[in-house]
């Protein structure tokens, strides 16, 4: 219903801003990371938005990112996972990170959110794992692969990597953090190379 609200950012707290515009202030939940992406109270501010209608409760949630408001209608796809849950997780780390996680299967560390036991962390693995793959080879607009901000390169080399025997999930993670690391743009040679030394 709604896109995005453009205003001025009035007050923020670690789980919810307000922001002004035309008059009204709008209270929108936030996560952790978009928290610290946002500017000083007072300053000019554009939120993506999602409006979660649920009985007579009307919750009005905002992302630094659209990336991070993809993510969070993956999350709160999944059974038994809603809005408070989903935040939460997105509050543990960026979608890069908690995808990270996930093509490991590191269910431990999805755990140690709060209100996400080992369970529902397995839950998560389970029905987001098939989804990633299938996105890191795909440029579609809004699929799996543009919310992990992956590149043509980097799709290249994974795909590469992978006809030289190794799984997607350990050469996924090591290109992640080789492109994040790097202070150049690299080609697809200089990245399976670096991710061979690893």
């Amino acid at each position: 219903m709604y896109e995005f609200i453009s205003g001025k950012l009035v007050s923020k707290q670690t789980d919810h801003v307000v922001v002004e515009t035309a008059g009204i202030g709008y209270r929108l939940k936030v996560s952790h990371s978009t928290f610290e992406q946002l500017p000083l109270p007072g300053d000019a501010v554009m939120i993506y938005t999602h409006l979660h209608v649920r009985e007579d409760i009307f919750d009005l949630y905002g992302f630094a990112q659209r990336d991070e408001r993809e993510f969070f209608f993956k999350l709160i796809a999944i059974s038994k996972i809603g809005p408070k849950a989903a935040l939460a997780i997105l509050s543990g780390g960026s979608p890069s990170e908690i995808c990270n996680w996930i093509m490991s299967e590191d269910a431990k560390t999805i755990a140690k959110t709060p209100g996400i036991g080992p369970t529902t962390a397995k839950r998560l693995i389970l029905e987001l794992k098939p989804k990633i793959e299938k996105g890191l080879g795909s440029s579609e607009a809004g699929g799996l692969t543009s919310s992990l901000g992956t590149t043509s390169i980097e799709n290249e080399a994974i795909l590469a990597l992978e006809a030289l025997g190794y799984s997607r999930a350990e050469v996924f993670s090591k290109i992640r953090k080789i492109v994040k690391d790097s202070e150049t743009t690299l080609t697809t040679e200089q990245l399976i190379k670096k991710t061979l030394q690893k």
